[in-house]
């Protein structure tokens, strides 16, 4: 025989050899699994949720033969699956090769359910192997809605049955009115703004506030702003009231005014609020008027409170703080202006008045407050009974701040936490002008500050015996 001929024979069969699999042969063969159990959070029918991902190991020096991966409900199943790339209710005879692993993506989608209360949805994945079995459990939480979907609405009341989930924004029409009853959640998904030509009622309470936030209801997301568009009020937009509301993880939590519009600024009153959690700003203004009392607004990446091209705003019993984690700051607290540059266009417009009342404005920088004329005079400013993070070296001739506390620290019981409450020391108690306390006698959360020597400045009156941050 050819020699030559002879070794081919021979490599070809060592090369056939070495390619063989040897599998486990074991009855007692276990996977290993990223997870055991695969959550998802509060899944609203006819929406699927986010897309989870199951890591399958073989921890074995030979190869493993799945006979097959299935879900338990198989076609009742709510849940989706993708075993390796392909989509699939189940699949048999997966191998695994030594020490690698395989991907399995999950989803779920919830037909309604004509439930108001959340339901738990649960199935499993089963892997079955020689003569065993095991399984990854699937847990979701799915709850019924009302779809809100680019929507024009017209007068109509929302109630808190069920939360309302805004896709692709949605527009309150011109010369209609949306109540929004206590309780209420409208939740907002990635990109989407409410407008508002017409006109909005928020008729929150204390014990059962409207909430404004974001659609992904996973505590990874509870405080992280910038999840939906926020609230814009078109000029021409009046008679708008707010009450006990929390808006969040926006953008722009609420603003108010187009630049260039000939119609009427939008007016807003709005009562016993937090908002909180904004990328760019807490509350906005082009030329509008604003009526705050008793309101929250913090952690906002550039600006809590923005006033430009003029208007008219009182600002009463408020606590304005800012502090930022993602990212360096730059800009005040608070800033306000008789004008507004925008695409190469300067807009300008009166500032009949700003005046803030037994409230706190502090933060982070140095200054908290900026006041920008075009003219370089003196705005008409009004500061009385509050304390100010303020640099006060240059540039306030003609405004008056003997009334109030300068660069005191105003002790929260812990800022950091958002808990703005006056802690025992507090330079807020106490130390309000009571004619604006009787203006507005219960505090955001409804206790009386006219009971006592005089009303604490801030959001907040301190209760006996509040030391710690449990509210």
């Amino acid at each position: 025989m050819n020699r030559f001929l002879f070794f081919g024979i021979i490599l070809s069969a060592f090369l056939i050899s070495c390619s063989e699999k040897h599998y486990v042969d074991n009855d007692n063969i276990k996977l290993i699994f990223s997870e055991d159990t695969i959550h998802f959070d509060t899944v609203f029918t006819t929406i699927g949720t986010i897309t989870r991902e199951l890591r399958v190991i073989n921890p074995y020096s030979g190869w493993v033969k799945v006979d097959e991966i299935r879900l338990a409900g198989e076609s009742s199943s709510y849940y989706r699956l993708n075993i390796d790339g392909a989509p699939a209710q189940g699949v048999r005879d997966v191998e695994i090769a030594p020490g690698d692993s395989i991907f399995i993506f999950i989803d779920v989608i919830i037909d309604p359910v004509n439930s108001d209360n959340p339901i738990a949805i649960t199935d499993s994945i089963v892997f079955s192997l020689y003569n065993s079995q095991q399984d990854v459990d699937l847990v979701a939480w799915g709850q019924d809605i009302n779809l809100i979907n680019g929507e024009k609405v017209q007068t109509t009341t929302w109630v808190s049955d069920k939360p309302y989930v805004i896709y692709n924004s949605m527009m309150v029409d011109t010369n209609q009115t949306l109540t929004i009853k206590e309780g209420a959640q409208l939740l907002f998904h990635r990109g989407s703004t409410m407008y508002v030509a017409g006109n909005v009622l928020v008729e929150g309470s204390v014990e059962s506030p409207v909430i404004f936030t974001s659609d992904r209801l996973e505590g990874l997301y509870n405080d992280i702003p910038g999840q939906w568009g926020g609230v814009y009020f078109i000029n021409g937009s009046t008679g708008n009231i707010i009450e006990n509301l929390i808006i969040q993880n926006a953008e722009t939590g609420l603003h108010l005014g187009n630049p260039g519009s000939v119609d009427i600024a939008p007016d807003l009153e709005i009562g016993n609020s937090v908002i909180q959690h904004m990328t760019v700003s807490g509350l906005s203004s082009l030329g509008g008027t604003i009526t705050a009392s008793n309101c929250v607004i913090t952690h906002c990446g550039y600006y809590c409170v923005f006033i430009a091209k003029g208007g008219t705003y009182d600002f009463t019993h408020c606590t304005i703080n800012n502090l930022w984690d993602y990212g360096v700051r730059v800009s005040p607290a608070v800033l306000i202006s008789d004008f507004f540059d925008y695409d190469e266009v300067r807009y300008t417009g009166e500032l009949v008045r700003t005046g803030f009342y037994n409230s706190v404005i502090y933060g982070s920088m140095e200054s908290e407050i900026s006041v920008v004329s075009l003219t370089g005079n003196p705005l008409n400013c009004l500061f009385d009974r509050n304390i100010l993070k303020l640099e006060i070296t240059e540039g306030w001739d003609g405004y008056n701040f003997e009334n109030c506390i300068i660069n005191s620290d105003p002790l929260y019981i812990s800022g950091i936490n958002y808990d703005f409450r006056p802690d025992t020391l507090s330079p807020m108690v106490d130390a309000g002008l009571v004619n604006y306390g009787t203006l507005y006698p219960n505090d955001i959360r409804g206790y009386s500050r006219v009971i006592d020597e005089a009303p604490d400045i801030g959001a907040y009156e301190r209760q006996t015996g509040e030391n710690s941050s449990e509210k």
